[in-house]
């Protein structure tokens, strides 16, 4: 098993996943996508995802769109298909937006992205949500054909649980209004409570999305604890933080294995019909992230 000292968290006391529920978890596991952040990430992913895998480009406040644009090329040409995020509170102006895609257009023929709020509150310029980046027309003029918004399992600031999928059902219907299909890529959590109760939500509201569940790959509590921080996770960080207490200096890196096998009947039901695939975060670095794929995907074939 790919997981150390610590596996995130446990399954609750649950028996371990059924072979149907096994089976179901490497069919999403051998579809996995992942972000990166550097122009050299096709030669650290190297032959451990099929080409045509949709790899990520990260974005973090401050960073230079042409180095975004960079890396989708380098993926484009590594045999991968890039997937820009576009956060919209950072578009300085609709010209900047229009570039931004027209660049990543032409440089990596670019036709999926992603769109994140930008991790400010206060808009730079004419986009405050998502949703007004997919109300735009940019997107569709230079060829992207679906948009992926962000899940947020455990709440977002600011917004009730019932208005987050109210929200996804808007963004969905404008998609579609704007012909562009819609999925949903949700943030990393810690434990696999907030997710399995994300997923009743969004099946009881019928949202008809495509869902990509977030993972955060392997890496050291200190290095989860500083994204997860960075990125708003809230309470499964307790679950991280419980463990990080008990084992101390001997913890070592961890695989995101409790969330998984706590999401098998989930995902083995129509609950989690609509889940695609995990998707992962690699706070660790990429070659952690796809040694654990790789070995939890031995462990759930058999």
């Amino acid at each position: 098993m790919i997981a150390t000292a610590l596996a995130t968290p446990s399954t609750g006391g649950k028996p371990m996943p059924s072979a149907t529920a096994n089976a179901r978890i490497a069919g999403l596991l051998r579809a996995a996508t992942l972000e990166v952040y550097s122009r050299n990430a096709p030669e650290q992913i190297g032959a451990s995802l099929p080409p045509g895998t949709d790899i990520y480009v990260s974005y973090l406040p401050g960073d230079d769109m042409t180095k975004r644009v960079d890396i989708a090329k380098a993926l484009r040409d590594g045999g991968y298909n890039p997937v820009l995020h576009v956060p919209a509170r950072q578009m300085l102006n609709r010209e900047y937006l229009d570039e931004y895609i027209a660049a990543a257009a032409r440089a990596a023929s670019i036709n999926r992205v992603l769109l994140i709020a930008g991790d400010t509150t206060r808009p730079r310029g004419p986009f405050a949500t998502s949703l007004d980046v997919i109300k735009s027309g940019v997107l569709q003029k230079h060829g992207v054909r679906h948009v992926d918004v962000a899940g947020h399992p455990e709440g977002n600031v600011g917004m009730a649980p019932d208005d987050l999928i109210r929200v996804l059902i808007d963004k969905r219907d404008a998609a579609r209004a704007a012909g562009l299909t819609m999925g949903v890529v949700t943030q990393f959590c810690f434990d696999p409570h907030p997710i399995a109760d994300w997923l009743k939500s969004v099946h009881a509201a019928k949202l008809d999305c495509p869902i990509r569940v977030g993972l955060a790959g392997p890496a050291n509590p200190a290095t989860l604890m500083k994204f997860a921080l960075r990125c708003g996770v809230g309470n499964s960080l307790l679950a991280l933080q419980k463990h990080v207490g008990t084992i101390g200096r001997l913890l070592k890196d961890t695989g995101p294995d409790g969330v998984v096998r706590g999401l098998a009947d989930s995902l083995d039901s129509d609950v989690g019909a609509r889940v695609e695939n995990f998707h992962f975060f690699p706070f660790g670095g990429l070659t952690k992230t796809t040694a654990w794929i790789a070995g939890m995907l031995k462990e759930t074939q058999g």
